[in-house]
């Protein structure tokens, strides 16, 4: 009887399991609004997470260095999705080196890599870097939007940089 119960308790939690977050990365139809389909409600509290800009201005075609760091050692990342918008329009592309064990580019839309999105990760890290790429032309003002998961039940939603001045 046990066994039986053990079996039914460890398919049912196996199954559970993957209804509750993407593991491997937010899905494409998370871009728009940046809610992940995590089945509860973000967090409405301040997140614990700063995003660091390493230039508060560029050049239309220059890069940015961006950090999203958690304020205490508490704090890790087990989830990510950042776009930078002018207003609610994702601009610019995202440039993740290939040996990044972290995250990876999404494309939202038609717009390539135009997000960035986490990949599987077995040990959360309380920081994550990535570089940004104003388009050409562009002479706005940008915000980086990341929604940020501490696990699958706890997230906040489009949590903002500062603003970085494109000319």
């Amino acid at each position: 009887m046990a066994y039986r119960f053990a079996c039914v308790l460890l398919t049912v939690a196996l199954c559970a399991a993957p209804a509750l977050s993407f593991s491997a990365g937010a899905p494409n139809g998370a871009c728009g609004d940046m809610i992940p389909q995590h089945h509860t409600d973000p967090q409405k509290s301040a997140a614990p997470y700063q995003i660091i800009l390493s230039k508060k201005q560029i050049n239309a075609g220059e890069g940015v260095t961006i950090t999203v760091q958690g304020n205490s050692a508490k704090d890790t990342i087990k989830g990510l999705l950042c776009q930078t918008r002018v207003g609610e329009t994702p601009v610019g592309a995202f440039d993740v080196p290939p040996n990044n064990n972290y995250i990876q580019k999404l494309d939202c839309g038609n717009s390539k890599a135009s997000a960035i999105t986490h990949k599987k990760i077995t040990t959360p890290p309380n920081a994550i870097t990535f570089n940004w790429i104003a388009p050409k032309g562009l002479s706005e003002q940008a915000q980086v939007y990341c929604t940020i998961a501490l696990n699958g039940g706890v997230f906040w939603v489009k949590h903002t940089s500062d603003f970085l001045k494109v000319n």
